[in-house]
């Protein structure tokens, strides 16, 4: 792993093909985004789940301020990977150049009746990723409460 990708890890008891559903499809992001940041979907390039990679979705954000970022799929890999990369929405031109290009990806190692999940924040392609990689212990605690939410919504009781 680079030095830019921050990575945690859970095992979940269910399918990988049962927790992909749930990571392809932004509308459910909101049901397990440990950040608490996401409001919702704002739009999206297509109505069909789960993405393909070049499909774009919007999301409303709250993090000390509200704002739009969209991401464009980048991996889609059914039942193993999926990734997009998040930009400022073009409504905010003027950060686009300047912020985004972080990638957050999803990957499943199905193991018998359980699933591997690896979540990364990979900051390799975003411009200010010195000043952005000083949130490394805060997106590590959001993506382990992401996880955890995760195995909430999928794992069978």
């Amino acid at each position: 792993m680079s030095r830019w990708v921050l990575s945690v890890e859970r095992r979940i008891a269910a399918p990988a093909d049962e927790i992909y559903a749930v990571v392809a499809d932004p509308d459910r992001h909101r049901d397990f985004d440990g950040s608490d940041a996401l409001r919702g979907v704002a739009e999206a390039s297509s109505p069909a789940r789960p993405l393909v990679v070049g499909d774009h979705f919007s999301m409303n954000m709250d993090l000390r301020g509200q704002y739009v970022m969209t991401s464009t799929v980048v991996e889609a890999e059914p039942g193993r990977r999926f990734a997009w990369q998040s930009r400022p929405h073009k409504s905010s031109a003027r950060w686009r150049s300047a912020f985004g290009g972080r990638i957050w990806r999803y990957e499943l190692e199905p193991d018998g009746g359980t699933t591997l999940v690896r979540e990364s924040w990979d900051l390799t392609e975003e411009p200010l990723r010195v000043v952005v990689g000083l949130g490394r212990p805060v997106a590590r605690d959001a993506m382990t409460a992401s996880l955890e939410r995760l195995a909430r919504l999928v794992e069978r009781s």
